[in-house]
Order: structure tokens, then C-alpha cells, then sequence
């Protein structure tokens, strides 16, 4: 029997237990941080398979990496497993077709080889969403910040979409809150006591605004004023305004920071509230899509009947495996749960139902069966992963990293 075949055998096997724990997630979301009974069935499925486990890596309860394989062995391929979900709309995002999808895709390369050379871990990285109400997010910049990706060769995962593709275009992200300090007074009576925060919120919002005009096309910011003060008649002491940067490289997201902390130092000037800037959430990093990988992935998506889409033209939305890819040589790949008209964007309301849709867990089966055969090629053929190997290391030269 061939090794393709095999894999899609022992995939078979388990098909069920996945759909079954993808519904289950569905039905139970859980917010970033807060993952703990998708992580509890996830790990409890993975130790149930043979794969040894480790709860609680990079100081996050809801992060865990699962190992099969010897903890030297290599090469080294990591699968990534998202199962956070959206604040009011659930698993919008299809978190819950990522994580099945990973430990789907690891099970069945386990369990396919008699004597596997090398090792396959999934790593569990909660927080993916930058919307998390415990304002902290991006597991995945953890786990590298914590040197958890130094052993691992290669890593890949699949987003839920509404198209199939091999390729990733990301924009870099930094999540900046400005946090305006003023002076409490009465409004009717008093109001030239007090200095009002949440004027200069307001009044620092204003000034990005007009700014837009100046934007490059593919720089982008979003907002909204997360504290604004205690009531209409007190003049506020304190006003939170909470941003999303982003543009398509580090380099030009700096830029673009240094533009926006501009405005509320100016709101500042003018209003005479103080301003700090907090930045302490992890910056999710543009994606750098190694060609090796995503013709592999690109072509066992084909052979699956589906028709991948190549690199897209405009860099959309962001996430922290890019941190990922900027460490290791990566793959963050899109499966189609249907057009666009039937299962709208992700993070909109009709996104989730689709994911225990037939097209849903059809999109799980074959993001699974593709990572498989995947990285059953690169178990097989060790030239493929030398040649993944020189292209990152070929464009870390070229971008002066020299570890």
C-alpha cells in the first residue's frame, strides 16, 4: 500500500472523533485564555493516540504541545491548533475546524508509520484572536518568545476560508492602547477645574482620521474607546483608546506607530491630559510563505479535487503564525468551507454554522488529509526539507537576521 494511501486509511479511522470534537466546539466556544475544556479534549484525544503532552508551556494554562517521536528526532514538524473563539459569535473564525484539523493530520501521520523518522508535534496555541476580553492574545508569539519552536524543523496549519490556498498574505499588527490621564470635575459648574480624558481620546481618534488621506494603501487602523469615563455628568479622569495597527511588514507598521502615538501626543498638547502608550501585547508579525512547502500543500489540495487560488494580490486581516514563519520554515494554508455567498467572511455571523456544516467537515477532512500527506512527503524525501531549509535561510540573509 502506498504511504498516501496509508495515511488516508488511519485518517478514516478517526474521522468520527473529529467531527464529534469539532461539533463539540462549536456548541461550547471559549474565549482567548480560556480555552480550558477545549484543551483538556484536544490533549485527552492526542494522549489517547500515544503522543506525550505538556500542559501549560510558555507561562499560558490553555497552551500545551503534544510530541510522537523521539525529542531529538528530526526532522521535527509542528502542526498548529487554534480553539479560541469570538466574543457574541462563537467559532466565526473556525478555530474549531483548526484544532481538529491539526490533531487530525498528526494522528494519522502517527499512526501510519510502523517506525517514524523523525517527529510530529501539535502545538496547542490558544489567543489567536486579538479580540479577547482578557486583553491579551497571540499564544503563538508566546511560544516563540519562549524558544519553544528551536528544535522544530518546519510547521504548517490551515485556516477555515472561503476559498482554498496554499499562500498566505498577512499584514503585521500591533495592538497600542493610548490611555489619557485628566482631572475629575463637575461639567455644569466646574468645567474649567478639570481636564476631560475623554476629550482626548476622542480628539486623538479625530486626528488619525484625518490622517487616513495620508496612509499608504495597505496600512491600516481600527479602533474604538474602551473607557470614556465614570458618568455624563463627571468630567472624565481617565479614557482608554484601544487601536489595532497594521501594515504589511515590521518595518512599515513602525512607521505607521510612530505616526499614530504622533496624534495623542497632539490630543495631549491641546487638551492637557497626559497620554501613556502600552504596546505589551504581542506583535503579530507578517507571514513569510516558504514556496517549498506551499507547492507540496498546493498540490496535494488538487489532488483532493479542490482548486487552490495562488498568492492574493492584497495583504488581509493578521495573525501570530506569522511570528511562527519568521522563526522556522512555514506553511499557513486556507480550506474553503464554501463561496462567499453561502458561508459570508470569517467573523461574521453565518461563518460558524458552516463549520459543522457537510462542507465543514469536509473542509476538516481534507485540511487533515492534505497537512498528512503533506508532511508524509517530507518524512519521505529529506531533500525536500534541506530545500524548505535553504529558502528561509536565504531569506533571513536577506533580511540581515543572522539567528
Amino acid at each position: 500500500m502506498e504511504q498516501k494511501d496509508r495515511i488516508q486509511q488511519e485518517l478514516e479511522k478517526v474521522k468520527d472523533k473529529l467531527f464529534a470534537l469539532n461539533q463539540w466546539m462549536y456548541e461550547n466556544p471559549e474565549l482567548g485564555f480560556q480555552e480550558f475544556r477545549a484543551v483538556e479534549k484536544l490533549t485527552a484525544l492526542l494522549r489517547e493516540e500515544g503522543f506525550e503532552v505538556a500542559t501549560g508551556v510558555a507561562g499560558k494554562e490553555t497552551a500545551f504541545i503534544a510530541r510522537f517521536g523521539a525529542a531529538e528526532a528530526h526532522p521535527a514538524i509542528a502542526v498548529f491548533a487554534e480553539y479560541d473563539a469570538l466574543p457574541t459569535i462563537g467559532h466565526a473564525c473556525g478555530h474549531n475546524i483548526i484544532a481538529t484539523s491539526a490533531a487530525g493530520a498528526a494522528i494519522a501521520v502517527k499512526r501510519a508509520w510502523d517506525n517514524l523518522p523523525g517527529a510530529i508535534f501539535v502545538y496547542g496555541s490558544p489567543a489567536e484572536e486579538m479580540s479577547s476580553t482578557v486583553n491579551d492574545c497571540g499564544g503563538k508569539a508566546y511560544m516563540v518568545n519562549a524558544g519553544l519552536l528551536d528544535g522544530i524543523d518546519l510547521a504548517m496549519m490551515f485556516h477555515p476560508s472561503n476559498h482554498d490556498s496554499a499562500y498566505s498574505h498577512n499584514l503585521a499588527v500591533q495592538a497600542l492602547d493610548m490611555i489619557f490621564h485628566g482631572k475629575n470635575a463637575q461639567p455644569a459648574g466646574s468645567a474649567h477645574e478639570g481636564i476631560n480624558a475623554f476629550e482626548a481620546a476622542t480628539l486623538a481618534y479625530t486626528c488619525i482620521n484625518a490622517c487616513r488621506q495620508y496612509f499608504k494603501p495597505e496600512h491600516y487602523v481600527h479602533g474604538m474607546i474602551s473607557e470614556s469615563g465614570p458618568a455624563p455628568n463627571v468630567i472624565s479622569p481617565r479614557s482608554v483608546l484601544k487601536l489595532h495597527v497594521r501594515a504589511p511588514s515590521n518595518r512599515e507598521l513602525d512607521e505607521l506607530l510612530d505616526k499614530i502615538k504622533r496624534c495623542g501626543q497632539a490630543a495631549s498638547l491641546v487638551t492637557g491630559a497626559s497620554v501613556e502608550f502600552d504596546s505589551s501585547q504581542p506583535r503579530y508579525q507578517e507571514v513569510v510563505n516558504n514556496s517549498v512547502l506551499a507547492a507540496l500543500l498546493e498540490e496535494n489540495l488538487r489532488s483532493l479535487g479542490r482548486n487552490p487560488l495562488p498568492m492574493p494580490p492584497k495583504p488581509r486581516a493578521s495573525t501570530d503564525m506569522g511570528n511562527v514563519s519568521q522563526v522556522v520554515p512555514a506553511v499557513h494554508g486556507y480550506i474553503s468551507l464554501g463561496p462567499k455567498e453561502q458561508v459570508g467572511n470569517t467573523h461574521s455571523p453565518e461563518f460558524a454554522p458552516a463549520t459543522v456544516s457537510p462542507s465543514g467537515t469536509r473542509a476538516l477532512y481534507d485540511a487533515a488529509l492534505s497537512m498528512a500527506w503533506t508532511i508524509g512527503e517530507l518524512l519521505s524525501k529529506p531533500e525536500l526539507v534541506q530545500a524548505a531549509k535553504e529558502e528561509f535561510k536565504s531569506w533571513k540573509a536577506s533580511m540581515g537576521k543572522t539567528n
